[in-house]
C-alpha cells in the first residue's frame, strides 16, 4: 500500500458508524449514520452527524422498521452534540438510549483538511453504497408472527365478528407521513373508539415492540385530531414468554408506559367475545347483517 503524506493543514478526525441492528441474535445490521469529531484536549472542535438517504436498504433488512423513528435520530444527535464535549459520554449515552436497536461501531481515525467535506465523503462510502445485508426479515420472523396473527383471526372468526374487522390499517392514513411503514393488523370501530390489535413476536424481536410502543401515542393523537375517535391498541403476544428476560421485560414496560394493552393469545377468545358484545350493544352486528 502506498502511503499518502499528511498535509500540514490536515486535521486528525475520529468517526463512528451508527448501525441499525433489528435482530440481536443474528447480529445482522445496516449502517445508517456517521458521527465525525475533531478531538481536542478538553472535548472536541468540529462535530456533526449525517444519516443515510437510502432507507430502502434498511427496509430490505427489516420489513417492519419504523423509518420515521430512525429519521428522527439526526436532529436528536445533533442536539446532544451541542450540549456535551465528552465523546465517550455521548457514545455511551447513544448506546444506552436506543435499547440496542442502534449500536455504535468502534472508533475510526481519518485525516482531512475540511471536516464537512470529509463527513460527506464518509457518508457516501458507508451509507450510500451497497453493503452486505441479511436474509429478508420475513424469513426469520414469519414463524412466531404468523402463528399469533392466525390465532387472532381465528378468535374473531369464532366470535362471529370477522366480517366487521378492518384488516391492514396503514398509520400513514392518519399521520400523513409518506413512506410510514406502520400497519395495524386488525381493527374495529366500536362507537367512538378505534380498537387495533397487533401480532407482536416478542420472542423474536423486542426492538420492533419498543418502536411500536413509542409510535402509538402519536398515531392515536393523529386519529383523534382527524375524526375525534379514541384509538386503543392491544399488542397480542405468545403465551409462553420468558417474562424474566430483560429484553422482554423492557418491551412490556414500554407498552405499559405508552398505554398499550398487552394480551396473550390465550386471552383472545374472551377479548373477541367482549368485542362482539360491545358491537352488538351499539347495533354494529345488526347493521352489518342488513
Amino acid at each position: 500500500m502506498k502511503l499518502i503524506p499528511m498535509s500540514t493543514t490536515d486535521l486528525k478526525l475520529e468517526f463512528y458508524l451508527l448501525r441499525y441492528v433489528p435482530y440481536l441474535v443474528s447480529g445482522q445490521f445496516v449502517d445508517i449514520g456517521v458521527l465525525l469529531f475533531e478531538p481536542q484536549p478538553h472535548g472536541f472542535g468540529y462535530a456533526d452527524v449525517r444519516m443515510t438517504s437510502d432507507w430502502g436498504r434498511v427496509y430490505r433488512l427489516d420489513k417492519e422498521v419504523d423509518i420515521e423513528v430512525l429519521q428522527d435520530l439526526e436532529p436528536y444527535i445533533r442536539m446532544q452534540l451541542r450540549h456535551s464535549q465528552d465523546v465517550a459520554l455521548l457514545v455511551r449515552k447513544f448506546e444506552e438510549s436506543f435499547a440496542n436497536m442502534i449500536q455504535i461501531s468502534a472508533r475510526h481515525v481519518c485525516l482531512a483538511a475540511e471536516p464537512t467535506r470529509e463527513l460527506e465523503r464518509l457518508r457516501s462510502i458507508y451509507l450510500e453504497e451497497p453493503q452486505l445485508e441479511s436474509l429478508p426479515a420475513a424469513g426469520r420472523q414469519k414463524g412466531e408472527y404468523a402463528i399469533i396473527h392466525h390465532q387472532i383471526k381465528d378468535a374473531f372468526t369464532r366470535a362471529g365478528i370477522w366480517g366487521l374487522c378492518i384488516e391492514k390499517t396503514a398509520a400513514a392514513e392518519y399521520t400523513k407521513k409518506r413512506g410510514d411503514p406502520l400497519v395495524f393488523d386488525f381493527g374495529y370501530v366500536v362507537g367512538t373508539e378505534v380498537r387495533f390489535f397487533q401480532a407482536v413476536p416478542l420472542k423474536t424481536n423486542t426492538n420492533q415492540a419498543v418502536i411500536l410502543a413509542h409510535r402509538f401515542p402519536k398515531v392515536a393523537d393523529s386519529i383523534h385530531a382527524r375524526n375525534g375517535s379514541r384509538a386503543l391498541l392491544t399488542a397480542v403476544v405468545a403465551n409462553d414468554l420468558d417474562r424474566a428476560s430483560p429484553d422482554i421485560e423492557f418491551a412490556l414496560d414500554a407498552f405499559n408506559d405508552n398505554s398499550v394493552h398487552v394480551a396473550t393469545v390465550a386471552d383472545m377468545s374472551s377479548i373477541a367475545d367482549q368485542t362482539r358484545e360491545d358491537l352488538n350493544a351499539l347495533g354494529g352486528i345488526e347493521r352489518n347483517k342488513s
